[in-house]
């Protein structure tokens, strides 16, 4: 098709200059000539602007920030490259943006508005280029929503400046921009409330826990406490008991999330808000991310790791059925659904296990009765607490 295209336009330029050429043939003198070879000119800059190399142009880009807090923005460059200084004609070039960029995210006040805003896709922008082989544009993508956004085309066409010729071309990059997770403020009320609920479930776990190994002589600096009475009234001394330690609950946070994607997002914000919490006060703790088909967060990672696992984290490929609550542990479960969606099975395991359930959509009370508190948008940002 792109052959047949070039043959009728070579054939369109030809039969224009044999019209030109006859027409100064018969009438000549230098007005007609003139005419002639100018328009010679014209037709030789449409023939080359049909031929041009458009896949030997080059692309570089680079953004000025690549990672960033949801909602704050970055700034992309792009450089072309031609590999022939041709002048006068028109140059569009547009980034080619991933479906993760679809939406726009201002702030955290953004949470308390169920739709959020559709982002214009289209970041066309037509330049007039001159004898200058190298072209910059910049562009500035604003409000960007959590995410790991890849960057993979930058589309550019070229045109004569009489529409004559269009080609198209896409040169492949490969550019990542993290938007992490938006973080709740430290001072609400709510949030720290919640800290200090999920420090006091925790509170059993956080005492050495013994249990009896055996026992051995008296040592004097013994704690009375500690005397097997039972075994020191049938022997001339006493007895002290022995104990090994166990090891400490592991404390577990789960993401349980539906189909509404602002919800979810509150979600995944209440998650890392409440991992920063903990990482200040230097207590340990797992994120169980196997429903995402992902790899769980652990305390030997980083937190560059742990934002760029949430921020790449795509909370619509949810599945319930791989969520196991082992024993050991002390789930945290930040949950996206209403109190009357979540699973039976699902709760009683909860309570089973003693268990946390924190709701981010809704104020109402779920069926099974589990330990259960709120973190929904608009009382962590109007300051309501609420338990159940």
């Amino acid at each position: 098709m792109r052959r047949r295209c070039y043959l009728f336009k070579t054939i369109q330029l030809l039969l224009m200059g044999f019209l030109f050429y006859s027409y100064a043939m018969f009438q000549g003198g230098v007005v007609s000539y003139t005419l002639f070879y100018a328009v010679c000119g014209l037709l030789g800059y449409l023939f080359v602007m049909m031929l041009y190399p458009i896949h030997q142009i080059k692309a570089t880009l680079t953004v000025d920030d690549t990672e960033i807090e949801a909602g704050e923005g970055t700034v992309v460059t792009v450089k072309l490259k031609r590999p022939l200084p041709m002048p006068f004609m028109f140059v569009t070039v547009g980034l080619s943006l991933p479906d993760t960029m679809r939406s726009t995210f201002t702030n955290i006040n953004a949470f308390l508005d169920p739709v959020w805003p559709s982002r214009t896709l289209n970041t066309a922008r037509t330049v007039l280029v001159s004898f200058k082989r190298e072209t910059v544009l910049t562009y500035t993508l604003n409000h960007l929503p959590r995410g790991k956004h890849v960057l993979e085309g930058v589309d550019v066409t070229i045109e004569d400046i009489f529409l004559f010729t269009k080609k198209a071309t896409q040169i492949k990059v490969n550019q990542a921009i993290y938007s992490y997770p938006i973080l709740i403020p430290t001072d609400k009320k709510n949030l720290t409330w919640t800290f200090q609920a999920v420090t006091k479930k925790l509170h059993p776990y956080h005492k050495l826990r013994e249990d009896m190994a055996g026992v051995r002589e008296y040592v004097s600096g013994d704690k009375m406490s500690q005397i097997d009475w039972k075994k020191s009234s049938k022997q001339a001394t006493l007895f002290t008991k022995q104990f090994d330690p166990k090891p400490e609950e592991k404390m577990m946070f789960f993401l349980d999330t539906h189909n509404v994607t602002h919800e979810n997002e509150w979600a995944v914000t209440v998650l890392y808000s409440l991992m920063r919490l903990f990482d200040t006060h230097k207590r340990a703790y797992y994120v169980n991310l196997s429903p995402f088909h992902e790899q769980s967060l652990d305390p030997s990672l980083s937190h560059k790791q742990k934002q760029q696992k949430l921020a790449r984290l795509d909370v619509s490929h949810y599945d319930l059925t791989a969520v196991m609550f082992n024993k050991g542990i002390t789930p945290i479960v930040i949950s996206s659904r209403k109190a009357d969606a979540l699973p039976e099975a699902f709760m009683y395991q909860l309570k089973k296990q003693n268990g946390l359930l924190i709701l981010t959509s809704t104020t109402d009370r779920p069926k099974v009765s589990v330990t259960t508190t709120h973190l929904t948008p608009s009382m962590v940002l109007g300051g309501e607490l609420h338990e159940s």
